[in-house]
């Protein structure tokens, strides 16, 4: 993950950012990244079984760039940085299409109703055919986009770094409306996508700020301050929501970076209840807990209704691990090392483990049918099933 600065834009990476907050008091004067913790032995109780594992593209470069995988009836859609779309079976992992966009691209893909949508560095916005990878037409929006599109009800929402939320015609790309807040001065490099429920988009911003907008106008519904910025340095203040927010029934919940996960109500945006942490990855949900890795890589289960700690996992802390996804009884991260860790739901203790490969995954894994799809930071496509 980066820092950007608007129209200046820096742009630091997580391992950077976890260096300079590790010392406030001379956070320039050397390294203070953690060691990340080493791998605990453990009596597995489930075996990865891989299914495929692949080439897909050229994968990330030296970004951090999340880039989730996108599933479709039969594909897999993933992208690299250097503008390669790629459509994998799911079943074997071949090759269906490939598609070169000649632009860098830094978020999606989003697919949904027969198309697939990327987003670039210069802000441009791909529409390719699902089935096919052909372009069905390209613009531009206001600046870089970074985090992933949404797609629903013949509306694409993009939201771009300086704080611009602009929906587009699902048929030819035209802008339907823009809708805009303003920024910090310095934010993370990323973003969380926004979400669509039925006739609304639930988006958050790096100022803290999580909205709902109605998808047809784009007028605000409502708005809630999740965290407030504090502390006398600019990194300190950063109250970024990177963390997709999680729409769940009526509730929807929201994490920032160094500041709070909370649940709200989805009609009214009221608070039901908050709890400090510190996430820019993401969290899942079943019908009791809620599931988060923190920036410090620890991984959280928070009771649904209350907020209450359900259990707290450290076993990988500093490991740079995923958000969580769910798969059964389990969920599933994948760390900056390239494993893939399984966790109990009920206590959080370690039930598996695998590597994909050397190079890590950055991307959330992606779960359907109790199969799990990951894709690692060099463009290499794998998917596991528990045995």
């Amino acid at each position: 993950m980066k820092m950007t600065f608007k129209k200046l834009i820096p742009i630091i990476s997580i391992t950077t950012l976890a260096t300079l907050l590790c010392a406030c008091s001379g956070f320039f004067d050397k390294d203070n990244t953690p060691t990340p913790t080493p791998l605990t032995s453990f009596t597995p109780e489930t075996n990865a079984q891989l299914l495929w594992y692949t080439t897909a593209n050229a994968g990330l470069g030296s970004d951090y760039l999340k880039l989730v995988p996108a599933l479709t009836d039969r594909s897999i859609i993933s992208v690299s940085e250097n503008g390669v779309v790629t459509a994998t079976d799911k079943l074997n992992g071949r090759n269906l299409w490939r598609s070169y966009t000649n632009s860098s691209i830094t978020a999606g893909p989003a697919s949904n109703d027969g198309i697939v949508i990327v987003g670039g560095r210069n802000g441009l916005v791909f529409a390719l055919d699902q089935n096919t990878g052909a372009t069905r037409w390209k613009t531009s929006v206001f600046s870089e986009i970074l985090a992933p599109p949404a797609i629903a009800n013949g509306i694409i929402v993009i939201k771009s770094i300086d704080g611009q939320l602009t929906a587009l015609s699902e048929i030819d790309g035209h802008k339907l409306w823009n809708y805009q807040q303003t920024e910090p001065v310095l934010i993370l490099r990323g973003g969380s996508a926004p979400q669509i429920q039925t006739h609304s988009v639930i988006v958050g911003f790096a100022n803290g700020n999580l909205a709902k907008l109605s998808l047809q106008k784009g007028s605000l519904l409502w708005q809630q301050i999740i965290a407030t910025p504090e502390g006398g340095f600019a990194i300190e203040r950063m109250v970024d929501i990177d963390a997709d927010p999680l729409i769940n029934n009526d509730e929807v919940f929201a994490a920032t970076y160094q500041g709070k996960i909370a649940a709200l109500e989805l009609e009214s945006g009221k608070i039901l209840w908050s709890q400090d942490i510190s996430s820019f990855t993401g969290m899942t949900a079943d019908s009791s807990k809620v599931y988060i890795s923190d920036a410090s890589s620890h991984l959280w289960a928070f009771e649904r209704n209350t907020g209450t700690v359900d259990w707290k996992q450290s076993q990988l802390v500093a490991r740079n691990i995923t958000a969580p996804a769910t798969m059964g009884h389990y969920i599933v991260v994948g760390d900056s090392e390239g494993y893939l860790h399984w966790l109990n739901k009920e206590d959080g203790h370690l039930v598996a483990r695998a590597r994909v490969n050397r190079s890590g995954i950055l991307a959330t894994p992606v779960v359907e049918n109790n199969i799990v799809y990951i894709l690692t930071k060099d463009g290499h496509l794998a998917a596991y099933k528990l045995a």
